[in-house]
């Protein structure tokens, strides 16, 4: 399943190709779903129809599929809120992702922080503002506790849509107006000035396994959209720092994953600064296309796209009741 109705729709059709594409076809009878607003599509080659919310299922070529699992390559809503898992829970249908409540905590970066910060996981200071608090008294507020240059961005968004550096008060309240675009909750943050480094978690043989880091040389202010889809960066993999500190931001990536009770496959994206390493948020369905991260991870801990693919379908399937009779 890909597309749905926010900014990372075009993302989405672009991981949910790749995704089509390294599937096992002697294993998986392959079929692209495709979220269009409120409208779901499946295709089949030349074949295009609608999906029967009712049972999950489509006529395709005269005859009705019934889907067995989904593999969601949605970014943004209504996967990365929980929203469609929770749809496929009612209809008894497995995923490869995170289920609805690790989606829900996920989708909130200011709230993952507040979540993960009893058990020592650090992040920048964050001031967080609904739309719709009186702007004077949020800039305010913001200037008060945080010091420039600083970040302005939705809460609930991906991709870097709407999201900001700002290095004077005076150009505050042009990026509030541009995060608040995008989501009707913002979350300011102070700059932390690093190395931006991200590590992917799968489940790998049972075991929950941190792929290598990859370290992030954005050529732009920040790792922004251009910097990830349109080459204005420089991606590492395996990072080039410390061994002893990769490790703990592996080890700490792996212990957030089973924190946060995720299923498949999540990225944790962080800024090393001076030895110590700050969260920055958790991503619960990474990118797949060409220019994505995991899929750079994964080819260097010894990986194919098929295997990494199908490590995903496999452990979705293997929690089905129905398995047995889908083998």
């Amino acid at each position: 399943m890909c597309g749905g109705p926010g900014a990372e729709a075009g993302i989405s059709l672009k991981s949910g190709e790749i995704v089509c594409q390294y599937l096992d076809k002697d294993k998986y009878n392959v079929y692209k779903v495709l979220i269009e607003d409120n409208n779901w599509v499946a295709l089949d080659t030349d074949t295009r129809t609608q999906v029967d919310k009712n049972d999950f299922s489509a006529v395709m070529a005269g005859s009705k599929v019934k889907f067995d699992a989904v593999f969601i390559a949605i970014h943004g809503t209504p996967a990365e809120d929980g929203k469609l898992q929770g749809y496929l829970d009612m209809m008894g249908i497995p995923y490869n992702c995170c289920g609805v409540m690790t989606a829900a905590i996920t989708f909130d970066k200011s709230r993952t922080k507040e979540y993960l910060r009893p058990f020592g996981v650090l992040s920048a200071q964050s001031v967080v503002a609904k739309k719709d608090q009186d702007r004077t008294a949020l800039a305010q507020k913001i200037n008060a506790e945080l010091t420039y240059p600083l970040f302005v961005k939705p809460n609930k968004n991906g991709s870097s849509y709407g999201a900001s550096k700002v290095d004077t008060a005076e150009a505050l309240e042009a990026a509030i107006r541009l995060a608040f675009d995008y989501d009707d909750e913002i979350l300011t943050e102070e700059f932390i000035k690093g190395t931006e480094v991200t590590c992917g978690v799968i489940r790998y043989k049972g075991q929950v396994t941190p792929l290598p880091l990859t370290e992030i040389r954005s050529k732009n202010a920040f790792f922004d959209y251009q910097a990830k889809y349109e080459g204005h960066s420089k991606e590492v993999t395996p990072a080039e720092i410390d061994a002893a500190i990769a490790k703990n931001i592996q080890e700490t990536s792996a212990a957030i994953y089973e924190k946060l009770d995720f299923k498949g496959m999540c990225r944790i994206d962080y800024i090393l600064r001076d030895g110590q390493y700050y969260m920055l948020e958790v991503n619960s369905v990474p990118g797949l296309s060409a220019e994505s991260i995991v899929p750079q991870q994964a080819r260097a801990f010894g990986l194919t796209l098929t295997e990494l693919f199908g490590n995903s379908v496999e452990a979705c399937l293997s929690s089905s009741p129905d398995y047995a009779d889908i083998e």
